[in-house]
């Protein structure tokens, strides 16, 4: 139902609590695992905030669909919504290449080695190259289906071109998917082969944070994809609805890979010059 303004009426909701209670669960769990506890509490947080996620999601999903929740708007305001998260989020990770070149000007204006002493950095090209090579192959197989997804969604309902682009479309987000965690499965293996620790001076604290957070953002970016699935099986993008999701899903989804590109850059290929 829509009020004057042109914005609809939704119904009232306890998800943004669940949350919020899910996320100062996680901080205090893993606060409490960094000093000797359990890291079970930090689990049952993450567990908090999916199941959240998950429900808010379906919650949008059915609002797009059903009933008007999403007009046009809406849709406008959710689009520049989306810009200003983005470029929140890269501020959030210029934050850390901030820090690891204000460290390392300062180490070498003292006359001291970068990396550090004790600090073995990985080559550049093996791992760090082949997780590159996965997450740009993921870019371009998220544009392709969103472009599968735009023409299913212009297409004459239930008809023969309609149907090919949903199918390219899903087949294209699946190798999406496939390929976001194979990137993750290849920066775990990383991290457990890796010859120093969060805790080895300002490289390796900057070097598991950054590569941390950046997993996260894959992680929620696949999770996107995976949502997208579903709601192209069920036919949530065709014609006289909006692709809002998968529009904001492939747009992040090319930010992770632009992050990945400056990480691999100051991380790995410049970390010893």
């Amino acid at each position: 139902m829509l009020n004057k303004s042109g914005y609809p009426m939704l119904s009232n909701t306890l998800l943004p609590v669940i949350l919020s209670s899910g996320i100062w669960l996680t901080a205090a769990g893993l606060v409490f695992w960094f000093h000797g506890s359990s890291y079970v509490n930090a689990l049952r947080g993450l567990g908090v905030i999916g199941l959240g996620l998950l429900v808010w999601w379906l919650k949008v999903s059915s609002e797009a669909v059903k009933g008007s929740g999403h007009s046009s708007l809406v849709y406008r305001n959710e689009r520049i919504a989306m810009v200003l998260f983005i470029l929140s989020e890269a501020f959030f990770f210029v934050s850390f290449f901030w820090a690891l070149g204000h460290v390392k000007i300062g180490e070498i204006s003292y006359g001291y080695a970068w990396p550090p002493v004790g600090i073995s950095v990985v080559d550049a090209f093996k791992v760090p190259l082949l997780n590159l090579i996965i997450l740009l192959c993921s870019g371009a197989t998220a544009q392709a289906s969103l472009g599968h997804v735009k023409a299913h969604n212009q297409a004459y309902p239930e008809s023969p071109e309609m149907d090919r682009h949903q199918f390219k479309a899903v087949v294209g987000l699946v190798i999406t998917v496939v390929l976001g965690f194979m990137f993750l499965a290849v920066q775990v293996w990383e991290y457990a082969v890796c010859q120093y620790t969060i805790a080895d001076s300002a490289f390796g604290s900057v070097f598991f944070v950054v590569t941390g957070f950046h997993g996260s953002h894959v992680f929620v970016g696949a999770m996107f994809f995976v949502i997208a699935v579903f709601r192209l099986v069920f036919g949530h993008f065709k014609k006289g609805s909006n692709y809002f999701q998968m529009w904001a899903g492939v747009w992040y989804w090319h930010f992770v890979d632009v992050i990945w590109v400056f990480l691999f850059i100051a991380l790995y290929w410049g970390a010893g010059s």
